[in-house]
């Protein structure tokens, strides 16, 4: 079985528990609509993990082996990766002690972002390690496992991921069909990986 990393999800006004394996298979609740994910590569190393990315129609930068684990950046850290990459997005959760959106900022322009190629992440909600509460407040310095975009402008989650990956290592991205996992490297840039990228 895939691992029991748990994800939060909104749903109908509602915080629904899922694990990551209900996630990745796109169980009734998490069908909401369409969704991206991304976890540290090392998450291969997870009971069921390296089986589904064999069983994947689609694959980029997988290796044959798993590499090694790295420290998981903060949400503050991958907030302001996000920031970085010219990105926005609408929070899905709330960090202690600051105000909604100074890390990441909401979209300025919904109306017009998508048809301008504004850079909008959608709703993100970050997962830490060991999370046992449903509620959406986090610490800004909880080690992030996964984050979840729902909604999204693509190139935007590329140009996030690759901030994100310069920083705390690998990254793998999958959506809920899973069926395509694309691997982004430390030092790949957006503008590279954009001919291969399926979303």
């Amino acid at each position: 079985m895939m691992g029991t990393l748990a994800l939060a999800r909104p749903v109908g006004g509602r915080i629904v528990r899922l694990t990551l394996a209900e996630a990745v298979h796109g169980c009734d609740t998490a069908a909401v609509s369409w969704s991206l994910f991304v976890v540290p590569l090392d998450g291969l190393s997870q009971d069921g993990m390296s089986d589904w990315i064999a069983s994947a129609e689609f694959t980029r930068g997988i290796p044959e082996q798993v590499p090694q684990a790295l420290p998981r950046p903060s949400v503050a850290e991958v907030l302001d990766a996000f920031e970085a990459a010219g990105c926005h997005g609408t929070n899905w959760f709330e960090v202690v002690g600051e105000d909604a959106g100074s890390r990441l900022p909401e979209c300025p322009s919904p109306g017009t972002c998508a048809s301008t190629g504004g850079l909008d992440l959608g709703e993100v909600s970050v997962y830490s390690s060991g999370e046992t509460s449903s509620q959406p407040a986090v610490l800004a310095d909880a080690a992030v496992e996964t984050v979840a975009f729902r909604k999204p402008n693509p190139v935007a989650v590329l140009r996030a991921v690759c901030a994100l990956a310069s920083y705390a290592g690998p990254q793998l991205v999958f959506d809920e069909s899973a069926d395509q996992a694309f691997a982004v490297w430390p030092g790949e840039a957006a503008g590279e990986l954009e001919d291969d990228w399926p979303w």
